[in-house]
């Protein structure tokens, strides 16, 4: 995001800053509509140290689109299991080349915000999640929201914002005893959600929810 809008001023050395994000704001809008194909997203999160879990994710799905792990990883991003994801930081996390929040643009023009979740209340409920997205993009679109934290699986969507947790890939809670991940595909109309059991690569939860690109409110006011 940042080289894009490198490139916008250099291409609008006049422009105005209002003008410039209309500008960001068409692109995003023209990538996610001309999304054609379809994208696979790997999501983990928790695994506290434990390595087997992400050998065998990465294993089972060598060629995914991109790779999430959304914090207490507890190890360190240069290790061969951790180098195909982005990772956060979570609160068991103290190295320092990890950040608490990541924004990233997916292969399919959606807009992607992860954060481990102990800074939101999470254990309450994610409303605190989708405020924030709010007041740190109100100009932007925000499609997917990935979190972790609770080691228990969270899927749905709220005024067309797909939140993800994918459950722990090595200490479940909630009363489930299954190590989770998830796997989510998305295809022009359609967010496809898969809880995957990590022991068997079996799917233990589908879901599915429209696509559709969502206005932002009260946009360059």
């Amino acid at each position: 995001m940042k080289k894009y809008l490198e490139k916008v001023w250099h291409v609008n050395k006049n422009a105005s800053r209002k003008e410039i994000a209309l500008e960001r704001l068409s692109k995003q809008k023209e990538t996610f509509l001309a999304f054609d194909e379809k994208v696979e997203v790997i999501i983990v999160s928790d695994n506290h140290g434990e390595k087997g879990g992400l050998q065998k994710v990465l294993k089972q799905h060598p060629n995914a689109t991109h790779y999430f792990h959304c914090g207490d990883s507890n190890l360190a991003p240069d290790l061969p299991m951790m180098a195909p994801f982005v990772a956060v930081k979570g609160n068991t996390d103290y190295d320092q080349n990890y950040l608490e929040q990541e924004w990233r643009e997916l292969a399919s023009g959606d807009q992607l915000w992860m954060t481990h979740g102990h800074r939101y209340d999470v254990r309450s409920g994610t409303q605190t999640l989708v405020w924030n997205v709010g007041r740190e993009r109100p100009k932007t679109p925000t499609h997917v929201i990935l979190y972790g934290h609770t080691h228990i699986v969270d899927v749905k969507q709220e005024s067309g914002v797909l939140i993800i947790n994918p459950g722990s890939i090595w200490l479940p809670r909630g009363g489930s005893l299954i190590r989770t991940y998830a796997k989510l595909q998305i295809t022009p109309e359609q967010y496809d959600v898969q809880i995957i059991d990590i022991n068997d690569h079996s799917v233990v939860k589908e879901f599915q929810f429209p696509r559709e690109w969502h206005p932002v409110d009260q946009v360059l006011k």
